[in-house]
């Protein structure tokens, strides 16, 4: 069964959730988490990813991220292979350690956002593992110590907490209680027996869960994302046909460049052959969303050669 697309685009808000094989816990001492919080910083600060909220449970983990030009499995394919393979040498096991693929939410940068930090920073406290927000200062395992300022906290050096307390008012001082203000509200509602998320935001999350693409927005931001997936969806639909589409697109390259189809194949110094060639790469695989695999086989060569010419073209476009 084909995986399904994500509604995701860049400058997008996405609130990512993986959880261990069958439940199993994923972090089972406080080294296996600093491991995990290392492997998430060196993949948000390599592609300008911004991290708003974070959360590690026992057996599964909440990030609410700022996309941008990269592909988000420019973020989530090594941070969870890396981590996979910490877990499994450090456990002596093999096989999966995560459940499926991460499952993803596309969020609305309004109240929307707000209401994912505090959902995301709230989990311990729903899942029992903290008394209250009171204690929640105290908990190492969130982001929600680095939004208060505490001294040392983890995830400050990667966390962009100005960022995120912006949604909370203008000044840190009065945007810090407005934000614990906003969390105690949440809690009020935990002890009615909600989650703290509006019901069409949980519909979207049950959805999520289920691999099904998830929109949290209001009605025009949904219609949008709508219509730029089914462009999305359009396009490689057109192009299923890997071999006839990188032969068009590499015709079209080419005729811009001014050099035959064929140079396209061959490597050289850097010229017009080289600059058609790194955005031939560039193109297929950010804007048609072409697998490297496909435009490796294609051209000839290995996949390295083909991420680093799309970095370059990526790099050369920034």
């Amino acid at each position: 069964m084909p995986r399904v697309h994500r509604f995701l685009f860049p400058g997008s808000l996405a609130h990512i959730m993986a959880r261990g094989l069958d439940g199993m816990p994923i972090f089972r001492d406080d080294n296996d988490r600093l491991c995990f919080l290392r492997r998430l910083k060196r993949e948000i600060t390599k592609t300008g990813y911004q991290c708003f909220a974070w959360a590690l449970m026992g057996n599964h983990y909440h990030l609410l991220l700022r996309t941008n030009e990269y592909p988000i499995a420019r973020v989530m394919r090594p941070l969870n292979g890396s981590f996979g393979r910490f877990f499994n040498k450090k456990y002596s096991r093999r096989g999966y350690v995560f459940q499926d693929r991460y499952k993803s939410v596309l969020c609305q940068d309004q109240s929307y956002a707000c209401e994912l930090i505090r959902y995301i920073h709230l989990n311990p406290i729903r899942s029992g593992q903290v008394k209250d927000v009171r204690a929640l200062s105290s908990w190492k395992w969130c982001g929600h110590g680095a939004m208060i300022g505490r001294k040392n906290a983890l995830g400050s050096d990667f966390q962009h907490v100005a960022e995120a307390l912006r949604r909370f008012g203008k000044q840190r001082q009065s945007a810090v209680s407005n934000y614990i203000a906003f969390l105690q509200e949440g809690m009020r509602e935990i002890e009615k027996g909600n989650h703290g998320l509006d019901e069409d935001a949980l519909l979207e999350h049950d959805a999520a869960a289920k691999g099904l693409p998830a929109i949290i927005g209001n009605p025009s931001f949904v219609r949008e994302a709508i219509e730029k997936n089914r462009h999305r969806m359009g396009l490689i639909r057109r192009f299923e046909d890997k071999e006839d589409f990188l032969s068009a697109l590499a015709r079209k390259v080419c005729r811009k460049h001014g050099i035959p189809t064929e140079e396209l194949h061959i490597r050289g110094r850097e010229n017009a052959r080289s600059r058609a060639r790194r955005e031939f790469i560039g193109r297929a695989l950010t804007e048609y969303h072409q697998t490297p695999t496909a435009v490796a086989r294609y051209l000839g060569i290995t996949l390295p050669p083909v991420v680093i010419a799309r970095d370059h073209w990526l790099s050369e476009r920034a």
